[in-house]
């Protein structure tokens, strides 16, 4: 969804640049104002970026006070004329003047997605691992030159600052799409953190297979895992009769569990945090895993025979981030 969202803002923020332009270039105030409001579908379309940074689903509270505060900037667009008017500067250039008091709502529906943006880049920068440290910075570096340029252009001295705010803004955006375009690891960092894929040999519990993202964390032995693993879904199985162990969830992880209905193997993932990307990636490797190597199911003990799976590992989670 990150993808989506970012290239509806980035569409939307094309046609609020060219609307602006022609507004500027006639002197046309109606367009200006229709340019008001396709920045007010940036801002919102940011917001959701936002959120899918931290999370899959849009936290209501924000989503509530963003729909507030547009409504608002969009009726006063309207209902008052003189919210925004020509102003001529000291080198008698004419130019769009947004009043200080009737433009808070436009200000601060367009300023809460871009700083909330801004803090999402920062805790990527502070959890990234070694191997992404680079481009989160300039991920983060980026969306502040953005910041700057949006609070500049929002100032009420706008003869010091003419041209400045569209130049940070540009350099700022190249930087961000620069970043998460060489490491699109970048937006997988908050949502979770994957610690360990196991292929388990249903039948005696063996680990046929183990393939570790965050060696930072103590982990349990595979072979301790595995048991303790296999134990708790036969006595669920027993015990609820509800069919098979999918999830367990604990308060700091979960582990996700999918099962292959021809043969003898489960795969559990562990995880911080169930994610979509995270299931739809686990599905993939359960059918991939039992498509390469059912062959080999007979002589389970032979672990080597496995080992290939680190490219269907690869293959699969290609987003997520490794802590090593």
């Amino acid at each position: 969804m990150f993808y989506k969202y970012s290239a509806a803002a980035w569409l939307a923020c094309t046609i609020f640049f060219i609307m602006w332009a022609i507004g500027t270039f006639i002197l046309n105030i109606e367009v200006i104002k229709g340019a008001i409001i396709v920045y007010v579908s940036v801002a919102f379309f940011v917001l959701l970026k936002a959120e899918t940074l931290k999370r899959e689903q849009v936290e209501p509270v924000k989503l509530t006070i963003f729909l507030v505060l547009a409504s608002m900037a969009i009726i006063f667009i309207f209902v008052y004329p003189n919210m925004i008017s020509e102003t001529i500067i000291g080198n008698g250039i004419e130019i769009f003047y947004l009043d200080p008091i009737l433009g808070i709502p436009f200000v601060g529906a367009c300023a809460l997605p871009l700083i909330y943006y801004l803090y999402c880049t920062l805790l990527i920068n502070k959890k990234a691992p070694v191997a992404l440290k680079k481009y989160s910075r300039v991920y983060f570096t980026g969306m502040f030159l953005t910041v700057c340029a949006l609070l500049l252009w929002f100032s009420w001295q706008p003869s010091k600052v003419i041209g400045l705010p569209s130049f940070l803004g540009g350099v700022g955006g190249f930087m961000m799409v620069y970043a998460y375009s060489h490491e699109p690891k970048l937006i997988f960092v908050l949502p979770f953190t994957a610690i360990r894929l196991t292929v388990l040999e249903t039948a005696g519990g063996i680990p046929l297979f183990t393939h570790t993202w965050n060696q930072q964390d103590k982990l349990a032995d595979e072979d301790l895992f595995s048991g303790v693993l296999q134990g708790v879904s036969m006595i669920l199985q027993e015990s609820l009769q509800s069919g098979d162990v999918q999830e367990i969830r604990v308060v700091e992880a979960i582990i996700l569990a999918q099962r292959s209905p021809d043969y003898p193997v489960a795969c559990i993932l562990v995880a911080t945090r169930p994610t979509r990307s995270l299931r739809d990636g686990l599905k993939l490797f359960a059918d991939r895993f039992c498509c390469d190597f059912h062959d080999c199911f007979a002589t389970p003990f032979n672990v080597t025979q496995f080992s290939g799976a680190e490219d269907l590992v690869t293959a699969c989670f290609p987003h997520v981030p490794v802590y090593g």
